[in-house]
């Protein structure tokens, strides 16, 4: 407990990731064959030069790699939720 303010405090226990490596590639397997049997490809939008350029010119400069290219893809034809796509992202990403 802590004098000062009478809260008491834990400690921490080291950061754990949520997800092992085979759940994130778990993700990936499924991301594309979720895509494969809906027939969703990653295939450029008129507007992706427009949001690369704002990007960089922000120093936001965010590059996509295969598996959340197809998880966007999947969010786009409406087989997972923005929510859903984040979150597979996230943990993906972990």
């Amino acid at each position: 407990m802590s004098a000062a303010t009478g809260v008491m405090v834990s400690k921490r226990s080291p950061k754990t990731s949520l997800f092992s490596d085979q759940q994130i590639r778990q993700i990936a397997e499924w991301a594309q064959s979720t895509a494969r049997q809906w027939g969703i490809s990653v295939r450029p939008m008129p507007n992706d030069k427009f949001v690369k350029a704002v990007s960089r010119l922000s120093d936001g400069v965010v590059d996509l790699d295969s598996v959340e290219e197809l998880l966007v893809a999947l969010g786009r034809a409406g087989i997972i939720t923005s929510f859903q796509r984040g979150l597979l992202q996230v943990h993906y990403l972990r």
